[in-house]
């Protein structure tokens, strides 16, 4: 397995593992309201586009 194999497969599972975590955490609507809540909400649209860029790039 080359380097650059390995560091999707890292990639994929720390994704994985990260969205099953924000599963289980209970959310409020509440924490969307706070400034950090935004930021994290922001920083995930923009994680799941790279995601979906990189993925269309490697087909």
């Amino acid at each position: 397995m080359n380097m650059c194999t390995g560091f999707w497969v890292g990639m994929g599972a720390g994704l994985v593992a990260g969205a099953a975590l924000g599963m289980m955490v209970p959310s409020g609507k509440q924490t969307m309201k706070t400034p950090v809540g935004k930021s994290i909400q922001k920083l995930g649209i923009a994680v799941d586009q790279a995601v979906d860029n990189i993925v269309s790039e490697m087909r």
